[in-house]
């Protein structure tokens, strides 16, 4: 799949990006399936898509699987629209984003997953490493939550600091 730098610009313009949000209970309990089988479709069908599943929390984590020529959120519709007007046609991408104020400091993560025809060329290599990527980045989540939480609990006065 190959697509101009305009025809994504008026595909998002057009809002003819297929999107779809699936939620999750908890970290233990993320079925990827309904994600990669539409994903699957979706490029079959020769559509820009966005799949997103969000796991439940205090601060819910968002892990999405877009499809793109660039490596931003399909929603930065006036970023990419700047980056990329007037582009020559170039290969689509699947992209592997992570959304939490604690996966980095600015909140999210962006990693090639493979290009679209790789995907469609060997699916389950593909899949496996989008899997490998959510799970390390929740892990690394966990991590910095841990860590602040520590942190948090040895910045707190004792009863005699508090007593002074």
């Amino acid at each position: 799949m190959q697509l101009t730098g305009n025809e994504v610009i008026e595909a998002l313009k057009n809002e003819e990006i297929e999107h779809k949000v699936w939620t999750a209970e908890d970290q233990t309990l993320i079925n990827l399936d309904p994600l990669f089988l539409f994903l699957e479709q979706k490029i079959n069908e020769n559509k820009l898509v966005s799949g997103e599943i969000i796991i439940s929390g205090d601060e819910p984590i968002h892990l999405s699987v877009e499809t793109n020529v660039i490596n931003l959120p399909l929603r930065y519709v006036n970023q990419i629209s700047k980056i990329i007007i007037n582009d020559p046609e170039t290969d689509v991408n699947v992209y592997m984003f992570v959304d939490h104020p604690d996966v980095t400091r600015s909140g999210m993560r962006i990693e090639l997953a493979a290009s679209v025809q790789s995907f469609l060329d060997d699916r389950e290599s593909v899949m496996s490493k989008i899997s490998l990527f959510f799970d390390r980045e929740i892990q690394n989540i966990s991590k910095n939550q841990a860590e602040k939480d520590e942190q948090a609990e040895n910045e707190e006065p004792t009863e005699t600091e508090k007593k002074d």
